[in-house]
């Protein structure tokens, strides 16, 4: 059974220990009123809506940290979203408040609380990566950088107060959630039983659960859309090299790594790429980026889309894995297709049909490289401060420190101080980008407009997140911006993601604001403290069932918990409920639903991952029956027998016998021979005789006799 895991959740307290008076006068803040909290909803402030209530007076920096902290301290149990706090928070809101009163301009983020992805370094704050080896809760390695990464220095020198850094799986390695964290599993924080996305799974709960204004996300392969999409958020995946990414403990990190925003409106997306977006000495792979004059929250238009080509799905992009609509999202996106229409747009069907974009997904090229090489540069770049500074040290101390079985940490030493050839990788991004970009070019389009999952979100435990762009843009380096649109039937949250050539970001933005203006929206949470639930799923063998006792030659079950039940695992055979969800699991026979001669395993585990085990047995073979040899068991006549006896061959599977319809039930007293048949024992008569012998799985052998 998997419950919820809370081990690790930091106390928040420390945010709210007063800060020592300075010895100098200080300027007195204008005077706060409560009101503004008492009406505030902190799942859909935005960076606008803050900044406001900021310059007018109506709430503090240090008041905003503070009822985030308490709403943190509310409901992290039951979400887990942080990795640890930054006991720092007060202080620098302090800080803040202390410049707005002394009327110095407003910097871009003055005083709005965030979150950062514990991907990224953020200095006196252990970057754990959610790694037990780096994760001080586990017993693993502190690593403390002695600056931020280059990204998280931008957001503080706007004005930005960082909260806390948010949880995410190891390493980064999973698109659909962060179970497996050195921290504990994170919940999405519209339905603790979805999967959050991952892996900037923290983030994506922090930002829609209200706990922070806005967040940062990091993506490899999916990380920063598919949360945006499983918690119905704006969010930019920007091209490789716009934001730097030094400083983020690397997955593919000179090749794919990107760093963006997770937001709660297009606009608070803009704001946060014009805080981000742009060349950085720290990083030369941002040399080339392409930042637009006047910024991006500057560009955004409410008439953007007006006569602008936009691509639409289909299998020129992809065939194959996650590339069939389900046939609700193809009915959502028909809709949305609509509606880019009536915005004015002008669609076009399947442009990659006959590009061989598909085919060169499937060709197998390489994805990314030399991600050794940079985390030890990244190692390097921690500070002589840092316990370690290199990969081979890393190493050394997993060894001496009951880490040694960690293959992850082993497999980093291999070309960790070589240069790494990147030609392989450099060729198929190129064929991509070339197929790509004459596709945009011949069709005269402006952007892609695609669902940004093909089916709704799986459960946190047994589902996923079918991302519809992973891994294409990420290996060819290029752009996109998530866009909520709605809902399923079933509540999920459906998403837009919308595609263009590199550096277009801007135009992405304003395409996004434009949709979202006429008819994006939200989906919003509504946070309990309720904890997820822990209660094994109730299977019973149902009355219908051939057999008993465990044995059965057709077994059926009852699933008592069928909304809840994610799916069943039949001896290594898988069945997906989630999609068509079964109360029943009827007419189990070797050969169906991976049912084998013998003894089975039953395995029902519903959406939170709690399981039930069922093991039984069954058997399709009937009993084997003969006459029994010997004048004293069985004597013939000449028309068939004066007595007769019979062996039962398995006798201790027999259940019964019935003669002519008279049961001799041999269960509690089990015989291995019927003997002395003759008329007027056991039910039988002179003449034509009916012998059934029944087996405990049901399973019957009939033979007729003839008695004088």
């Amino acid at each position: 059974m998997v419950g919820l895991a809370v081990t690790g959740l930091l106390s928040t307290t420390a945010l709210i220990a007063p800060v020592a008076a300075s010895a100098a006068p200080e300027p007195t803040p204008p005077t706060q009123s409560s009101s503004w909290l008492d009406d505030w909803d902190p799942t859909t402030l935005t960076i606008t809506d803050t900044l406001s209530a900021l310059e007018n007076g109506d709430v503090s920096s240090v008041e905003l940290v503070e009822a985030f902290t308490d709403r943190i301290d509310t409901y992290e149990p039951y979400y887990n979203a942080f990795t640890q706090m930054n006991d720092a928070a007060l202080k620098d809101a302090k800080k803040s408040d202390k410049r707005r009163a002394n009327g110095k301009k407003t910097r871009a983020l003055e005083g709005v609380p965030i979150v950062i992805k514990d991907s990224m370094d953020v200095k006196g704050m252990p970057t754990t990566s959610g790694w037990p080896l780096t994760a001080p809760i586990a017993g693993g390695l502190a690593l403390v950088p002695e600056e931020d990464a280059p990204a998280v220095a931008r957001l503080r020198k706007a004005g930005a107060i960082i909260i806390g850094k948010t949880n995410l799986p190891i390493l980064a390695g999973s698109g659909s959630n962060a179970n497996n964290s050195a921290y504990g599993p994170t919940y999405n924080s519209l339905n603790q039983a979805w999967a959050p996305g991952g892996s900037s799974s923290g983030s994506a709960t922090s930002v829609s659960g209200g706990f922070a204004v806005t967040g940062m996300a990091e993506e490899t392969g999916g990380s920063i859309q598919n949360p945006a999409s499983a918690q119905s958020l704006y969010a930019v995946k920007p091209t490789f090299g716009l934001v730097p990414n030094t400083g983020n403990f690397p997955l593919q990190g000179i090749t794919r790594d990107v760093l963006g925003p997770l937001a709660k409106s297009p606009e608070d997306a803009a704001i946060m790429m014009d805080v981000l977006a742009g060349y950085s000495p720290d990083d030369p792979k941002t040399e080339d980026a392409e930042v637009p004059e006047g910024g991006y929250a500057a560009a955004l238009s409410t008439e953007s889309l007006e006569g602008k080509r936009i691509g639409l799905w289909g299998d020129g992009w992809r065939t194959g894995s996650n590339a069939e609509l389900s046939p609700e999202t193809a009915e959502l996106y028909a809709q949305a297709v609509d509606q880019l229409e009536a915005q004015g747009a002008t669609v076009v069907p399947d442009p990659f049909a006959g590009s061989g974009f598909d085919e060169l997904r499937g060709a197998g090229g390489a994805t990314g490289g030399g991600n050794n090489w940079a985390i030890q540069q990244y190692l390097e770049r921690l500070g002589p401060s840092a316990a370690v500074n290199s990969v081979e040290e890393l190493n050394a101390w997993a060894d001496a420190n009951g880490f040694e079985d960690d293959e992850r940490v082993n497999r980093m030493l291999e070309g960790a101080d070589e240069v790494p050839d990147l030609s392989p990788f450099l060729e198929n991004r190129d064929e991509y980008l070339r197929i790509y970009d004459a596709v945009m070019e011949d069709q005269q389009l402006d952007a892609l407009v695609y669902p940004q999952q093909v089916r709704e979100v799986g459960p946190i435990f047994s589902g996923s997140v079918s991302a519809s762009t992973v891994s294409e843009i990420n290996v060819a380096q290029l752009p996109g911006v998530v866009v909520p649109d709605g809902a399923y039937a079933s509540g999920k949250p459906f998403n837009l993601i919308i595609l263009g050539e590199k550096w277009s970001e801007a135009d992405l933005l304003s395409y996004a604001y434009d949709y979202a203006d006429a008819y994006g929206g939200r989906i919003l949470p509504e946070l309990g403290t309720v904890e997820p639930d822990t209660t094994d799923p109730t299977v019973t063998v149902k009355p219908e069932s051939v057999g008993k006792d465990g044995v059965y030659s057709t077994a059926s079950f009852k699933l008592y918990d069928a909304g809840m039940v994610a799916g069943l695992e039949l001896n290594g055979v898988e069945k997906d409920l989630t999609d068509n969800t079964w109360s029943d699991l009827n007419g189990v026979v070797p050969g169906a639903f991976g049912g084998v001669e013998g003894e089975n395993e039953l395995e029902v585990f519903d959406v939170f991952g709690n399981s039930t085990t069922v093991e039984f047995t069954l058997d399709a073979t009937a009993p084997t029956v003969t006459v029994k040899d010997g004048a004293s068991f069985t004597e013939a006549t000449d028309d068939g027998y004066a007595k007769v006896s019979f062996k039962l061959h398995d006798a201790l599977k027999i259940d019964k016998a019935v003669i002519n319809g008279t049961v001799k039930d041999l269960s509690d007293n089990a015989w291995s021979d019927v003997n002395f048949v003759k008329p007027g024992t056991f039910g039988a008569v002179a003449g034509l005789n009916t012998v059934e012998v029944y087996d405990v799985a049901g399973n019957v052998t009939a033979m007729e006799v003839v008695l004088e």
